[in-house]
């Protein structure tokens, strides 16, 4: 017995047709077309097993267009050519591939990429459907090795050369055989790399041979053109069109992408090495070395804390870490000692009551930094350190006014403390980055936009004073000038009663007697009174000290019940119970001490003056004789020179700020380690309320003006490019050293109010001025 089973299987048959047109139209006028190919009722059968259609019912695609004039622009009209150049000359051609006229090509090669692309994949989306398995689909794919007839190459002018006419027919001759290359092969050496004209047209033809022998094979593996099917020998030719069109486009691509490359493999090789920013800072200080003139060159900030003739307390310097292996250099700024008489006097407020004028000299700093794209400049550090036995107080802050000093850190640095404060470099826009944001702004917020810059161009201003301790000590004390160079021992008692204590100056201070005449009693007199009352003084702090020890020591014991009785005028009390309303266990409080022991020791602590209203600081540039400079006012003036100069853009003004966490090197006693600690915010509350309540002793609340002091302002300035360093050169075809030098002279001819001619060097001033013309309109 047999069984048989019997399968029907359904199939069903779809006819899938469609239709294109290429053409071409100009302007906007599509109904006046040219039709350069068509082809409609082209079709094909699909099988299916549902009755499901495998394509929507009917589909009109939307049409896919490329704009052709920036060819048709370039097209000889007598011989139909295509004839491309580059105008070098124009003032934005910056390299052969960041200019206008490539820009151009480059813009239009990306549409007709981009239509190609898309109608390939529309005609792949088509041929999808085709079951036919006898067509060989993967013959229109590009293999990618096709011939491109360009190349990236430079050539060197060779202007007189005696052999150019023989290299000019070898030239020929290898364009009338059959492959260029094999003859430059056989003649390697004597025919020169670069192509000329014919060259280019012998590879044009070559090209030409390729593509028209690659249509033929493809033709032979589809049907004829005029049938029925959906895929013929027309839709082959346009798919390897299209592709050789992609590979072409793509080959020019990166044609004009290598020559950058080479450009940056020249230079690479003409320094012999891959310059860095580093590379470039170091650069910069030996640039200005041969440009400036002696008195105006940058020099390194590095302050040597010290009298005139005197061996140095310790130097405040500002340093820049560059790497690992150049380790800290100092920061190069230019310099302006301001004359005595020339500057009002600064004035810095201790606390609401007490304010402070510092009649030393005052210098004015300039720091131009350069960074390049995103690149973080070198880190500055403010570096203060001081010797054994020496000292002397550091502030930190900005200028207020004409006259006006805002202190926000303070330290003591003394006996080998080694402060390490990071600085925070804050760009804020430029002039014209500013005027720019702002244009499209209303009137009032325009006018907050200026209002606070104005705050922000003034905090750019930061600002160094140090004050030295031994001269304000003598005149607090009223002791001669140099008297307390080599008392060491006095100069650190003195410091501690100050400091520590709180001792008014004027318990320890130098007073002779009506009858003598001040001047007449030696140096060496009046220190021995003030070690007089030094001693009386410590003599005193001990005595008090003891007296505490003694009370609490007699508190403890009463109220622990140890006391059996105490002894007063040979009188026997009893024993003190612990029930006693006197001692009821809860202790006792400490015992004051008479109010004679200690007369004004410990005066009331001066108002915190972190909390103390400062005073306003009035408009000086109307305020100030004739001759006084006011410092606050050289950010606005660097600002309308920047905003003078459009080629100073990228010129932004530098808040310069301590960071929020320092480093603290110190050795407690002679013979002990040195320790590193952190100062962190709070820490740095307590180095400052230190350092105000010496000053407050030092000027007797403001009294005494200090002399020995000098106050750095330090204007701060970076200029920033968009891109790297080397990109800088290759792409922008820029000069970083020029703009650098620009900017350097723009702020030293503000900054010293001299012309940039008078700032350089007379070998250098043809070449500044050739490059730089615009500075001479200063």
């Amino acid at each position: 017995m047999s069984k048989k089973t019997v399968t029907t299987v359904t199939e069903y048959f779809w006819k899938f047709e469609c239709g294109y047109e290429l053409s071409a139209y100009k302007g906007n006028e599509p109904q006046e077309k040219i039709v350069i190919k068509q082809r409609d009722g082209a079709s094909t059968k699909v099988k299916t097993t549902t009755d499901k259609s495998p394509q929507v019912e009917a589909k009109e695609y939307p049409s896919i267009d490329v704009e052709l004039t920036w060819l048709l622009q370039h097209v000889n009209a007598e011989n139909g050519q295509v004839s491309f150049s580059i105008d070098r000359s124009h003032k934005h051609c910056l390299t052969p591939l960041r200019n206008e006229d490539a820009e151009k090509a480059v813009t239009f090669s990306l549409s007709v990429d981009k239509w190609s692309r898309r109608v390939a994949a529309q005609l792949q989306k088509f041929f999808g459907v085709v079951q036919d398995n006898t067509l060989d689909m993967s013959s229109l794919q590009s293999s990618g090795d096709g011939f491109l007839p360009f190349a990236p190459l430079l050539e060197e002018g060779r202007k007189g050369d005696a052999q150019l006419p023989q290299l000019k027919q070898r030239r020929v001759e290898a364009t009338q055989t059959d492959t260029v290359v094999e003859y430059k092969k056989q003649h390697e050496g004597d025919v020169p790399a670069v192509l000329e004209g014919t060259d280019l047209e012998a590879l044009l033809q070559e090209e030409e041979r390729q593509i028209v022998e690659r249509l033929e094979t493809v033709a032979k593996a589809f049907p004829a053109s005029g049938g029925e099917g959906l895929i013929t020998q027309d839709e082959a030719r346009l798919m390897i069109l299209l592709s050789d069109a992609l590979s072409k486009l793509n080959g020019y691509s990166e044609c004009m992408d290598y020559l950058e490359v080479m450009l940056r493999k020249q230079l690479v090789a003409a320094i012999g090495k891959e310059i860095t920013a580093s590379d470039f800072a170091a650069y910069m200080q030996f640039h200005n070395r041969k440009m400036f003139k002696e008195e105006y060159a940058p020099k390194p900030l590095c302050l040597a804390v010290r009298r005139p003739n005197h061996y140095p307390e310790g130097t405040v310097s500002f340093v820049a870490k560059a790497d690992d292996v150049t380790g800290e250099n100092p920061t190069l700024m230019l310099t302006r000692k301001l004359e005595a008489g020339t500057v009002p006097q600064m004035k810095f407020a201790l606390s609401a009551a007490a304010e402070v004028t510092l009649c030393g000299e005052t210098q004015v700093h300039a720091y131009i930094g350069h960074r390049f794209s995103f690149e973080q400049p070198p880190p500055m550090t403010l570096a203060a350190r001081s010797r054994q036995f020496s000292g002397y107080v550091l502030l930190l802050g900005r200028i207020g006014g004409a006259d006006l000093f805002l202190p926000s850190h303070a330290m003591i640095v003394q006996n080998k403390d080694e402060f390490d404060i990071p600085l925070m470099l804050d760009e804020i826009p430029s002039a014209q980055e500013f005027r720019d944001a702002i244009e499209s702004l209303s009137p009032e917020q325009q006018r907050f936009a200026k209002a606070y810059r104005s705050m922000q161009l003034e905090s750019t201003l930061f600002a160094v004073c140090i004050v030295q301790i031994k001269p304000q000590l003598e005149k607090v004390l009223d002791l001669p000038y140099d008297s307390l160079t080599k008392e060491i021992q006095l100069t650190q008692r003195l410091l501690e009663l100050f400091i520590e204590y709180h001792i008014p100056p004027d318990l320890v201070s130098f007073q002779c007697d009506s009858m003598e005449d001040p001047d007449e009693i030696p140096a060496a007199k009046k220190v021995e009174a003030v070690k007089a009352h030094v001693d009386a003084m410590f003599a005193m702090i001990k005595d008090s000290k003891q007296k505490e020890l003694d009370e609490q020591k007699m508190q403890h014991e009463m109220k622990h019940g140890k006391i059996e009785t105490v002894s007063a005028s040979k009188a026997s009390v009893p024993r003190l119970k612990k029930s006693s309303a006197y001692c009821n266990g809860e202790g006792m409080g400490p015992i004051p001490m008479e109010s004679s022991l200690l007369p004004d020791v410990l005066p009331q602590s001066p108002v915190d003056p972190t909390q103390a209203a400062l005073r306003e600081s009035t408009p000086t540039d109307a305020s100030l004789p004739d001759g006084m400079v006011d410092v606050s006012e050289f950010p606005n003036a660097l600002e309308k020179q920047f905003d003078f100069f459009s080629d100073a853009a990228c010129i932004r003004p530098t808040i310069i700020k301590p960071a929020d966490s320092w480093t603290k090197r110190y050795q407690p006693k002679l013979l002990s380690d040195v320790k590193t600690s952190n100062v962190g915010s709070d820490q740095q509350t307590k180095e400052k309320n230190r350092a105000f309540d010496l000053l407050d002793a030092l000027t007797r609340s403001g009294v005494l003006t200090i002399e020995e002091s000098s106050m750095h302002i330090v204007l701060g300035a970076t200029h920033c490019f968009d891109e790297t360093l080397v990109d800088t050169l290759v792409k922008k075809n820029v000069n970083p050293i020029e703009h650098v030098e620009r900017s350097m002279l723009i702020v030293a001819a503000t900054l010293f109010g001299q012309q940039p001619q008078d700032l350089v060097k007379d070998a250098v001033i043809d070449r500044v001025e050739k490059y730089s013309p615009m500075l001479f309109l200063l």
